[in-house]
C-alpha cells in the first residue's frame, strides 16, 4: 500500500505541475476551463485504451484511475466521473489538509452507496498568490488486492523455503556438534561402570582435548580412590597391633633405667603413630567432600565439652585455660567442629610452657571469631606460611620431637568445608594466636 500511495502522490503532482504551466500569468482565468481543456479528453481516451498487462502474475486490462480537482473553497470544479463536480470536498482530508499546506491523503468509500474503498492522495495548485486549488488522484483498493494477496503468497512462500533451510542448517549442525557430545557422554557412562573402552574418535579438537582431559581426571581420581582405600585399611590394619605394642610397653620392667629409657622411647613413638593413624583416619573422612550436613550449633558448649576432654593433659602440664565465650550459633557440622577446635587446643598445649595460660575467646563481630591464643613459643618466620601444609611440623619445646604434621591442615580443610577463614600467626608477646571467622547465619 506504501508503494501505491507513493504512485499516487507522484501522479497528483505531475497533474498539478501540468496545470500549474497552464494558468497564464495575468488575471482574469477560468481554472475550471483549464481543467476541462487539458485533462477531459486525455479521461475519454484513457477509458477507450485497450492493454494487457501482466503485472506480478496478475493481468491488468483497464485503467481504474480516477480524478477530481477542487477550487481553493474545496468545491470541486472537475471529476473524471462527473457526479462529484458542485459538490464541497473541503471537509474531507485530502482537500482540507492539502489547503493548508499540508500533505493530503485519506482512505474511505469511492461513494457512500458504494462500499468499495479507495485511497485518496491529493497535490496543491499553486499560483502567483498561493493555492488556487487541489487535484486529488483516485485508486480503488480493490484493484490493490490482487496485489497484496500475491505479496503476501510470496512472502509466505518465501518464509516457508527460509524456515526449512533454517531447520535443515541447525539439524545438521546439532548433528555434527551433538554426535561427538554424545559418544563423549557414553565413554563417561562406560567409566562410571567401570567399563574399560577405547576413547572414541570425536573429530571436533575442542571436544577431543575436554575428553581427554575428562579420561585423565577419571584415571587420576581413580588412582587417588585407591591410594585413600588403602591408607584406610592400612590405618585400620595397624592400629590393632599398634595397641598391643603400647600395652606391652607398659609391662616392661621401669625399675631398671635402661628399661626405663626404653619403655618410655617405645611409648612415646608408639603413641606419635598411633596420634597420626587418628588424624589420617580424620582426613580420609574430608577427602573428596565438597558440603557438609549442617546444623544450628551453639559454639560456647561445643567449646566447653572439649575442654573437658583435655582437662587431664592441662592439669598435668599445669596448664590454665581462660575461657571468654559468648553465647553465639553458627552453621555447622558440629563433629567436624569439634576435631578442629580439638586440634587448636592440643597445638597450642603442646607448645605452651608449664604454667602459660591458653585462652579460648569467642568475639561477637560483623563476624564470629573464634580465637585460641597460647603464651608458648612464636612460629619462625619462615613456617608461618607452611604450618597448614600437609606434613609439616615443628619440634615441640619439650621433647624436641616433631608431631605428624596434620592437626593444622584438618582445620584448615574443616575450615574451608564450613565457609570459614583461619589464621594463624604470631603475637606481640611471647605466644600464637589461631582465628576461625564464621559467617553469621
Amino acid at each position: 500500500m506504501e508503494t501505491v500511495e507513493e504512485s499516487l502522490n507522484d501522479t497528483a503532482h505531475f497533474l498539478s505541475a501540468q496545470i500549474e504551466s497552464k494558468i497564464p500569468s495575468q488575471n482574469p482565468f477560468d481554472l475550471k476551463s483549464i481543467c476541462e481543456t487539458l485533462l477531459r479528453p486525455s479521461i475519454q481516451n484513457l477509458r477507450q485504451h485497450q492493454f494487457e498487462a501482466k503485472i506480478y502474475g496478475v493481468t491488468k486490462k483497464e485503467s481504474d484511475i480516477q480524478i477530481y480537482i477542487t477550487d481553493n473553497q474545496g468545491i470541486v470544479i472537475f471529476d473524471s466521473e462527473k457526479y462529484r463536480e458542485g459538490l464541497d470536498y473541503s471537509k474531507f482530508n485530502d482537500v482540507y489538509l492539502t489547503l493548508k499546506g499540508k500533505y493530503g491523503a485519506r482512505s474511505s468509500k469511492i461513494r457512500e452507496d458504494i462500499e468499495e474503498g479507495a485511497l485518496f492522495v491529493a497535490a496543491p495548485i499553486k499560483g502567483k498568490y498561493g493555492i488556487l486549488g487541489v487535484v486529488t488522484v483516485i485508486k480503488p483498493k480493490l484493484s490493490v488486492v490482487p496485489f497484496i494477496s500475491l505479496a503476501r503468497e510470496k512472502f509466505w512462500r518465501i518464509s516457508l523455503i527460509v524456515g526449512m533451510s533454517i531447520a535443515i542448517v541447525f539439524s545438521l549442525l546439532a548433528f555434527v556438534l551433538f554426535r561427538p557430545i554424545s559418544k563423549l557422554s557414553l565413554y563417561v557412562q562406560s567409566l562410571r561402570k567401570k567399563e574399560r573402552i577405547p576413547f572414541p574418535k570425536i573429530g571436533i579438537s575442542e571436544l577431543e582435548s575436554l575428553g581427554q582431559e575428562i579420561n585423565l581426571l577419571i584415571q587420576e581420581l581413580e588412582g587417588k580412590r585407591y591410594i585413600e582405600n588403602y591408607v584406610r585399611t592400612l590405618t585400620h590394619e595397624i592400629k590393632s597391633p599398634l595397641s598391643s605394642l603400647i600395652a606391652a610397653g607398659e609391662l616392661i620392667d621401669a625399675s631398671d633405667e635402661k628399661n626405663n629409657r626404653l619403655k618410655a622411647n617405645i611409648q612415646n613413638e608408639a603413641n606419635r603413630i598411633k596420634e597420626m593413624i587418628e588424624r589420617l583416619l580424620e582426613l580420609s573422612t574430608l577427602e573428596g567432600k565438597s558440603n557438609l550436613d549442617l546444623e544450628s550449633i551453639e559454639l560456647s558448649q561445643t567449646i566447653h565439652s572439649i575442654a573437658d576432654e583435655l582437662e587431664m593433659e592441662l592439669s598435668i602440664k599445669k596448664i590454665s585455660l581462660v575461657l571468654s565465650l559468648k553465647n553465639v550459633y553458627i552453621k555447622g557440622n558440629r563433629e567436624y567442629l569439634k576435631i578442629a577446635i580439638r586440634n587448636l587446643l592440643r597445638n597450642s598445649l603442646q607448645f605452651a610452657n608449664e604454667g602459660d595460660t591458653i585462652s579460648i575467646r569467642i568475639e561477637d563481630t560483623p563476624e564470629i571469631i573464634l580465637s585460641v591464643e597460647d603464651e608458648g613459643q612464636w612460629i619462625p618466620e619462615y613456617a608461618l606460611e607452611k604450618v597448614t601444609e600437609r606434613f609439616y611440623s615443628l619440634p615441640r619445646p619439650d621433647t624436641k620431637l616433631k608431631s605428624t604434621g596434620l592437626g593444622l591442615n584438618l582445620v584448615k580443610e574443616i575450615c574451608l568445608l564450613h565457609s570459614a577463614r583461619f589464621e594463624i600467626k604470631n603475637r606481640k608477646t611471647p605466644g600464637v594466636s589461631a582465628k576461625i571467622f564464621f559467617a553469621k547465619t
